[in-house]
C-alpha cells in the first residue's frame, strides 16, 4: 500500500501554486507585451529622429551646395553631428560625388560597411518666387526660375546598428529586473496570506488529532484572527468534544456496571454449579442406600401388593438417580469441567445393547421397539470416542420416546456413512408414534428445565433436563441434533456424530488425492476445537484441492490470519469454541481487514445449531454462509462454490 502523505500534495503547496501560476503567466504576458512595445517605440524614435535630421539639413545645405561653399557646408554638418545620435553625415551632388562628410571617429567607407542604417533626403533648389504686383519689368526670369524645384544633391545620415541593439538590451534588462521584482513581491504576498489561511486549518487538524487520541478538552476560539467559517468549525469541534466526553463518561459507567454484573453473574453461575455438583454427590449416597435396602427387602417373601410398591419405589429411586446424574453432567458442562473420553468400542454393538436395555420397558407399556441398521457399515465398526456419552445420548432419546408415547411403536434407525481420512458419520434417528410437539414450541424443547404446557408433557412429567443434556452432549462431541414432528402423529429426533475408525481399511474414495487448480492450491483455514471434526474438515478440503491450516480456537485463528502474508481464500469457522468463539473471532477479523484495506475473506460457519435465527446471527457478525455439523463433503462443496471457484 502506498502512503497517502507521499502521493498527495499538501494544501499549502496547492494554494501556493494556485496563486503563483496566474502571477507567473501574467508576468510573462505583460513582460512580452510591454517589452515588445518599448522596443518598437525605441526603434521608431531612432528612425524618426534620424530622418528628421536629414530632412532638416536638406534646406539648410541648399545654399552651401549651390554656391560650392565647402567651409560653410562642413560647419553646418559638424554642428548637426554633435547635436545628434548619428555616427556620420554625408553630402553628395547630383552626380553622386561626395562634396561633404563628417563622422564620429574613423569611418573609411560608411556606405558599404553594412554596420549603419542610412537615412537620406534630397537637397532641392526651390524656385524664386517674384511678386505679381512689381512695377519693374526690366527683369524677366527665364531658365531656372520656373515653378518646380531643382535637385542639387543628397544628404545622408548614418546611424550605427549597435545603437539600437544597445538600447534594446537596456530595455530588456530593465523590464526583466522590474518584472522579477514584482513577481517576487507577488509570491511573498501570496505566501504571507497563505500562512494566515493555513494556520487555522493546521490548528483544526491538530484539534481533530487530539479528538482521535481521546483528548476531549475544549479549546478557546481564535476570534478575530480567523475567518468566520473557521470559527464556526472550532465551535462545532468544541461541541463534538463535549459530546464525546459525555459518551466516554457514560461508556465507562456502562463498562463498570457491565463488569460488575458480569462478575456477579459468574459468581452466581459458579455458585450454582458448585451447589448442583455438591448436592448431586451428596444425594447419590443416601439414594444408593435406599436402592440397596429395596433390593434386600425384595429378597424376602412379600405379597403381590408389597412387591408392586417396592418396584415402584425402586423405579422412582432410579429415576431420581438419573436426574441427579443429569444435573451433575449439566453443571460440569456449564463450568467447562466435563471432558470426553477417547477409547475404542464397537459402535454397532453399543447401539444394539442400549436398545435392548429398553426393550422390556417398552413391552411393558405395549410399545414395539424396533432397531434397524442402514448405510455403509464396515465389517469391523470399531471406532474411537466416548462410548458412555453416546449411550447416554441414545438412552435419553429412547427414554423420552417411551415416556411420551402411549401406544404404537418406537423405531430406531442407525446409519453409517464413510468420509475421507478414515472417518465415518453416524446418522441415528429415534421415531415414535406419540402425540407430537406443537410447532411453535419446537425452539423451546432443548431449553433447560423446559416443559410443554400442552399435550402429554404434564401427564408424564419429566425432569426438563433430558433433551437439553442430549443436545449439549451431541454438540460437545462435534455433531448436531434436530427434531421433526407432526402434532398427533409422533416425533422424530435425529442426530449425527463423527467418529474415527480404530482400524484401517474402513472406506476408500475413488477420486484423486489432489486437484491442480489454476495458479496453484487455494489456501483454507479450519477453525475447530474438536479434533475429529477438525480432521474431517481438513480431509474434505484437501480432497477438494485446498492447502489447509487448522486452529484450535478463535484466538489462534485471529493470529494466523494477521500473520499470514499470503492470506486465506476461505475460512471454515466453528461457532462454539473455548477462549474465543466464532462470532467474536469473525468480528475481529473483519475489523482487521477494514483497517488494513483488504477485501473480506469468505468465512463459512460450522455450526451444530440449526434452529431459526442461527443463519441471521452468523451473517450479522460478518460470516458469509454456514454448514451444519457434521460436515458432509457434498454440502461443503456446494457452499464453497458460492464464494470461490472450484
Amino acid at each position: 500500500m502506498s502512503n497517502p502523505e507521499k502521493t498527495q500534495a499538501s494544501l499549502s503547496r496547492k494554494l501556493l501554486l494556485l496563486g503563483a501560476i496566474p502571477a507567473v503567466v501574467m508576468f510573462i504576458v505583460l513582460m512580452v507585451f510591454f517589452t515588445s512595445a518599448r522596443l518598437e517605440d525605441a526603434r521608431q524614435e531612432l528612425s524618426e529622429s534620424s530622418q528628421m535630421l536629414a530632412d532638416s539639413l536638406a534646406p539648410v545645405l541648399e545654399y552651401a551646395v549651390v554656391s560650392g561653399n565647402t567651409v560653410a557646408l562642413e560647419q553646418v554638418l559638424s554642428q548637426s553631428l554633435r547635436r545628434s545620435r548619428a555616427d556620420w553625415i554625408r553630402v553628395t551632388d547630383v552626380m553622386g560625388e561626395q562634396i561633404g562628410f563628417v563622422a564620429n571617429g574613423a569611418t573609411s567607407n560608411p556606405v558599404q560597411s553594412g554596420r549603419y542604417d542610412i537615412y537620406e533626403t534630397e537637397i532641392l533648389q526651390q524656385p524664386l518666387e517674384l511678386s505679381s504686383a512689381r512695377d519693374a519689368e526690366w527683369f524677366t526670369p527665364e531658365y531656372g526660375f520656373g515653378s518646380g524645384a531643382l535637385r542639387v544633391g543628397t544628404v545622408q545620415v548614418g546611424v550605427s546598428t549597435e545603437l539600437l541593439d544597445n538600447r534594446q538590451q537596456d530595455i530588456l534588462w530593465t523590464s526583466l529586473a522590474v518584472g522579477l521584482a514584482l513577481l517576487l513581491f507577488t509570491i511573498l504576498l501570496i505566501h504571507h496570506y497563505l500562512n494566515t489561511i493555513l494556520s487555522p486549518i493546521r490548528q483544526l487538524s491538530g484539534r481533530v488529532a487530539k479528538l482521535i487520541d481521546r483528548d476531549y478538552a475544549e479549546e478557546p476560539l481564535s476570534g478575530h484572527r480567523s475567518s468566520r467559517e473557521v470559527v464556526e468549525i472550532e465551535e462545532q469541534l468544541n461541541e463534538l468534544a463535549s459530546h464525546l466526553s459525555g459518551l466516554q463518561a457514560a461508556r465507562e459507567q456502562t463498562l463498570l456496571a457491565s463488569e460488575s454484573a458480569r462478575q456477579k453473574a459468574e459468581s452466581a453461575n459458579q455458585a450454582k454449579s458448585e451447589f448442583l455438583a455438591t448436592m448431586s454427590h451428596e444425594l447419590r449416597t443416601p439414594l444408593n442406600g435406599v436402592l440397596g435396602m429395596i433390593d434386600l427387602i425384595q429378597e424376602d417373601s412379600l405379597t403381590h401388593r408389597q412387591r408392586d410398591y417396592l418396584n415402584t419405589a425402586r423405579q422412582s429411586t432410579e429415576d431420581l438417580l438419573t436426574v441427579i446424574s443429569d444435573i451433575l453432567d449439566y453443571s460440569r458442562m456449564d463450568n467447562g469441567s466435563l471432558e470426553l473420553d477417547s477409547q475404542e468400542f464397537d459402535l454397532q454393538k453399543l447401539i444394539s445393547n442400549c436398545t435392548a436395555t429398553y426393550r422390556h420397558v417398552a413391552e411393558e407399556r405395549g410399545l414395539a421397539l424396533n432397531l434397524s441398521f442402514f448405510g455403509d457399515w464396515p465389517d469391523n465398526p470399531i471406532v474411537i470416542g466416548d462410548a458412555p456419552r453416546l449411550r447416554q445420548i441414545l438412552a435419553g432419546l429412547i427414554d423420552n420416546a417411551i415416556k411420551f408415547t402411549g401406544d404404537g411403536f418406537i423405531n430406531i434407525q442407525a446409519g453409517c456413512f464413510g468420509l475421507e481420512d478414515n472417518c465415518i458419520i453416524l446418522n441415528c434417528s429415534v421415531n415414535d408414534s406419540g402425540s407430537g410437539i406443537p410447532v411453535e414450541r419446537l425452539p423451546d424443547i432443548f431449553n433447560s428445565f423446559e416443559q410443554l404446557d400442552s399435550g402429554d408433557g404434564r401427564i408424564y412429567g419429566g425432569t426438563g433436563l433430558g433433551l437439553s443434556l442430549v443436545q449439549r452432549l451431541v454438540e460437545l462431541m462435534g455433531g448436531h441434533i434436530q427434531v421433526e414432528t407432526d402434532l398427533g402423529k409422533g416425533s422424530s429426533f435425529r442426530f449425527e456424530l463423527p467418529f474415527e475408525l480404530a482400524t484401517d481399511g474402513g472406506f476408500t474414495t475413488p477420486e484423486a488425492a489432489l486437484r491442480s487448480r489454476g495458479m496453484g492450491l487455494s489456501h483454507a483455514l479450519v477453525v475447530e476445537d474438536n479434533p475429529v471434526n477438525q480432521r474431517v474438515a481438513t480431509a474434505m478440503l484437501t480432497r477438494l484441492g485446498f492447502q489447509t491450516d487448522s486452529a484450535n480456537n478463535g484466538k489462534e485463528a485471529l493470529e494466523m490470519v494477521q500473520t499470514n502474508h499470503t492470506g486465506y481464500d476461505v475460512i471454515l469457522m466453528d461457532c462454539q469454541m473455548p477462549v474465543m468463539d466464532g462470532y467474536e473471532t469473525t468480528r475481529h477479523i473483519r475489523e482487521w481487514e477494514q483497517g488494513n484495506g483488504q477485501t473480506g475473506t469468505p468465512i463459512i460457519a460450522l455450526t451444530a445449531d440449526v434452529l431459526p435465527g442461527t443463519e441471521q446471527s452468523c451473517l450479522e457478525c460478518g460470516m458469509n454462509d454456514y454448514v451444519a455439523k457434521p460436515v458432509r463433503k457434498e454440502n461443503l462443496q456446494k457452499v464453497l462454490k458460492r464464494w470461490i471457484e472450484l
